[in-house]
């Protein structure tokens, strides 16, 4: 349910109204696990491009950053 963005309370709907078990809830474990190791890679990810940053810019931590808004599309 999540790939179309919904929950899990959706799911659960879902499946009551389809007549179907309902679904699993021991992903929630492996989920905190995954969330974990995203985190630990998400803060080590950006500390190495803050420092090739600082390197970059020769020691100085004032870094201007441009945005154009193209993400947006």
């Amino acid at each position: 349910m999540r790939c179309i963005g919904k929950g899990a309370e959706s799911a659960v709907m879902f499946c009551g109204i389809m007549n179907l078990p309902p679904p699993p809830t021991k992903f929630t474990k492996f989920n905190n696990i995954l969330l974990q190791a995203a985190r630990e890679t998400f803060e080590e990810s950006m500390a190495e491009a803050v420092h090739e940053a600082v390197e970059e810019n020769d020691g100085g931590r004032d870094i201007a950053v441009a945005v154009d808004g193209s993400w947006q599309k």
